[in-house]
């Protein structure tokens, strides 16, 4: 890097320049700030620095031996130097470099002699490269590139002192702090891109008391890119559910929404954000006085749906009898063609407010709808995710109408199996006799959430026409469930499928007969291939086979067996706690597909795949905070799996799909150190933008608002 810097024939070949205009930026300018953020850029780059625009020259070369050309250079004299090291008295660049397209040099060029600029400088990748590249992504124009600095003491500067010591810290909450503490004194757009970085870390802004004061200042700023931000962030802690330790700060920020709220702020978004905003700031604060009224007035005079959906949410929030009644009556007048996403929306809000006035009015919407033949679904899901019983013969009268939509099948499909009403039984195993592949798999997982015998009977016929092996195998468990022997050829000729092997082996586990454990011992005497071997234990171990039992165990003890990996999968199927404790020690196993194997074992035994009717759909369900009755570990099995799986969770060097996979079995044992494990992977700055940490963020909400 220091040759690219101090070679005398320094030449910059691709150059993004960023800076913030402070001076005297005009309206337009202004705009164009939103959203502006900077630390990415700041990470990656080489050099940072202030310059003043020293001169302009411009030069005409022949192309082509017919084509003037002209190419303008910019030189610029280093003011302060904020990142890298440069020691030459000028910067040399051409409009190219600057990132602007190429000119005929007669029009005016875009910088002035004595300007100050903010230049972010990214080394070129590449041998024998020299120069730079981007390193300002998201950039839309010249002027959020190349905007005027007022000089080397431009409120921006410090900010961007900030920017680079926030993109090397290692730790979100210390990224968080640095960006709280530099809050404090900034206004305008300097403002922006601390804002932009903030919002990364709004979980760890919300614990920090200094935030929600500077940001209700910020939220009545005159510049939209200002106020945008803020809104943005705000809305974004106040989610977090955390409460302040001292509650008159809520106070200061709902005085701050009110004031946008109440104003003549034209930009959609901007009124939108502090909607959403009060919307969470009703979770902490359901009693402030203004918010009923306004938030009524919203549900019909805003100017967009978006704000009005808002508003019916935030009303939710409100128990009151105006809140109630007018919640309740948008719901009823909504267009039967409404928009099945904001109809649900209206719904979840009604149901919130008052359950028993929803379902009467989504059960007339239903009516109508079917009258009118419009699609039912808003009122479908909304009516399934209640377990209304009242719908139930108003979905079997319009499952079998030959007008009713493709999808409509599918939401009434689910809906039928969510009710879990044997009446439905018919209308579910017609659609499994027909060509919708979808349709089936719907109606399916409809009858396995039924699990009776009546759907048990209602399938049988089926099982042998059924193509597809997958739901065979899933109808196959269905009966064996109800104590109908059908599926077991199935289950015993697809068990070395390596796809079918886990959904063959519930089979056999549902049904305990007492042919499998003498065909498959017969299997494994005849000592057949590793396939057929790892199947055949697996099948065994289901049953409870004390030899099959003890032959895992002997290569669950060493990661280096060759079934290893099947064997702790057949661990997670078998039903038995005392097979879980070596895998405490194969999620650590360097062999990745060891101790991936052996997680997912783990999420199985703790979702209880071996007797939910669902099967092992059940582990890809979100348990909430449902513990499975009846599925756990002794206490120091348990612990050896808390602590490893832990490990792997906080552990940067682990792959990622291993730590994600790691996490959801923590989830599911939570423990006495749950907490402190979501708080350290929050922590972790390497995680920003990963579905790790946003589940975790989501799970830390999870548990505050079931802790409120």
């Amino acid at each position: 890097m220091h040759n690219w810097l101090h070679s005398s024939m320094f030449r910059i070949s691709t150059v993004v320049v960023v800076a913030v205009s402070l001076a005297c930026p005009s309206a337009s300018a202004q705009e164009g700030f939103e959203d502006w953020h900077l630390e990415p850029g700041l990470g990656q780059a080489h050099l940072v620095m202030v310059v003043r625009v020293a001169s302009i020259s411009q030069l005409t070369v022949v192309e082509g031996a017919k084509t003037d050309v002209a190419f303008r250079e910019y030189r610029f004299q280093p003011i302060r130097r904020l990142k890298g090291i440069f020691q030459r008295d000028q910067l040399s660049m051409t409009a190219s470099d600057l990132g602007l397209p190429a000119d005929d040099g007669t029009a005016a060029p875009p910088l002035k002699e004595g300007e100050f600029r903010l230049l972010i400088l990214a080394q070129q990748k590449g041998p024998f490269t020299y120069g730079c590249v981007s390193a300002t992504a998201g950039a839309t124009t010249f002027a959020e590139r190349v905007p005027l600095l007022t000089g080397s003491e431009d409120p921006l500067v410090p900010v961007i002192e900030t920017l680079i010591q926030v993109a090397d810290a290692r730790s979100r909450r210390e990224r968080a702090t640095l960006l709280v503490k530099r809050l404090e004194g900034v206004y305008g757009l300097a403002a922006v891109p601390i804002l932009s970085s903030l919002r990364l870390r709004a979980d760890w802004a919300a614990v920090d008391e200094r935030a929600l004061p500077s940001l209700s200042r910020l939220a009545r700023d005159p510049l939209t890119a200002v106020r945008s931000a803020t809104l943005k962030v705000l809305r974004d802690i106040l989610a977090s559910r955390i409460m302040p330790n001292d509650p008159r700060q809520l106070d200061v920020v709902a005085d701050a929404l009110r004031a946008v709220l109440e104003s003549d702020e034209p930009i959609t978004h901007v009124r939108l954000a502090a909607l959403e905003a009060l919307d969470h700031l009703l979770t902490l604060k359901p009693n402030v006085a203004w918010a009923r009224e306004l938030l009524i007035s919203q549900l019909t005079t805003a100017k967009t749906y978006a704000e009005r959906d808002a508003a019916a949410t935030a009303l939710s929030r409100i128990a009151h009898p105006q809140s109630v009644a007018a919640v309740l009556e948008t719901l009823a007048r909504l267009p039967l063609d409404e928009h099945p996403a904001r109809e649900s929306l209206y719904a979840r809000a009604a149901i919130r407010l008052d359950t028993p006035g929803a379902e009467r009015i989504l059960l007339a919407r239903l009516e109508r709808s079917i009258l009118a033949r419009q699609s039912p679904e808003a009122e479908i899901e909304a009516l399934g995710w209640m377990r209304s019983k009242a719908c139930l013969p108003l979905l079997l009268a319009i499952a079998g109408k030959p007008t009713l939509a493709a999808a409509d099948r599918h939401h009434i499909a689910w809906a039928l199996g969510r009710l879990g009403e044997d009446r439905a039984v018919h209308v579910l195993t017609g659609w499994l006799r027909g060509d919708d592949h979808h349709l089936k798999a719907t109606a399916l997982a409809a009858l396995e959430n039924l699990d009776s015998p009546l759907a048990a009977r209602e399938v049988r016929p089926l099982l042998k026409s059924e193509a597809h092996l997958p739901y065979k195998l899933r109808m196959a468990r269905l009966l064996a469930r109800h104590e109908l022997a059908d599926g077991y050829a199935l289950a015993t000729e697809h068990l070395a499928d390596g796809s079918s092997t886990a959904e063959a082996t519930l089979v056999l586990a549902a049904l305990n007969d007492a042919r499998t454990s003498k065909d498959l011992s017969a299997i494994i005497a005849a000592r057949p291939d590793r396939r057929w071997h790892a199947a055949a234990l697996s099948g065994l171990a289901a049953t409870g086979d004390p030899t099959a039992r003890k032959q895992l165990l002997i290569i669950l003890a060493d990661d280096r067996h060759p079934l290893a990996a099947d064997a702790a999968e057949a661990a997670g199927l078998a039903g038995d706690a005392d097979l879980l404790r070596p895998l405490a020690t194969l999620v650590q196993s360097r062999n990745k597909q060891i101790a991936r194997a052996s997680l997912v074992a783990l999420r199985r035994f703790f979702t209880g795949v071996r007797s939910s009717p669902r099967g092992l759909a059940a582990a890809d369900q979100d348990t909430g905070d449902l513990q499975p009755p009846g599925v756990d570990a002794p206490a120091k099995t348990r612990a050896a799996i808390v602590v490893a799986v832990t490990a792997l969770v906080v552990d940067a060097y682990v792959d990622p799909d291993v730590r994600q996979e790691a996490f959801a079995v923590a989830r599911l044992l939570r423990g006495e150190h749950y907490a402190k494990l979501l708080a350290e992977v929050a922590d972790q700055a390497e995680l920003e933008g990963t579905p790790l940490l946003a589940e975790a963020e989501a799970e830390m909400r999870r548990q505050r608002g079931i802790a409120k």
